[in-house]
């Protein structure tokens, strides 16, 4: 699976960081103890609390940005936390 945009790469950086200010508008008035609303589409399981939701945020986050460090890598050679400057 590819995934392509048409967007300078300065839009797609907007976007993630609207996105993650809407989240962060959200979490403020939000308890992390309280119930996620709505149903999440996996299958028997639902998160039980906000907070497990925002650990598994930060776990995908973490997990796809060391995928896109190592693409960076092989592309320009270079090592170390370079990606860090984007987000």
């Amino acid at each position: 699976m590819v995934f392509t945009t048409d967007e300078p790469s300065s839009e797609v950086v907007a976007f993630y960081r609207d996105q993650c200010a809407q989240s962060e508008a959200v979490l403020d008035v939000t308890p992390l103890s309280a119930a996620p609303a709505g149903k999440h589409g996996l299958g028997e399981f639902e998160p039980p609390d906000v907070r497990w939701v925002v650990l598994h945020m930060i776990e995908e986050t973490a997990r796809h940005v060391g995928h896109l460090d190592i693409a960076r890598e092989l592309l320009d050679g270079k090592t170390g936390w370079v990606v860090a400057e984007l987000v």
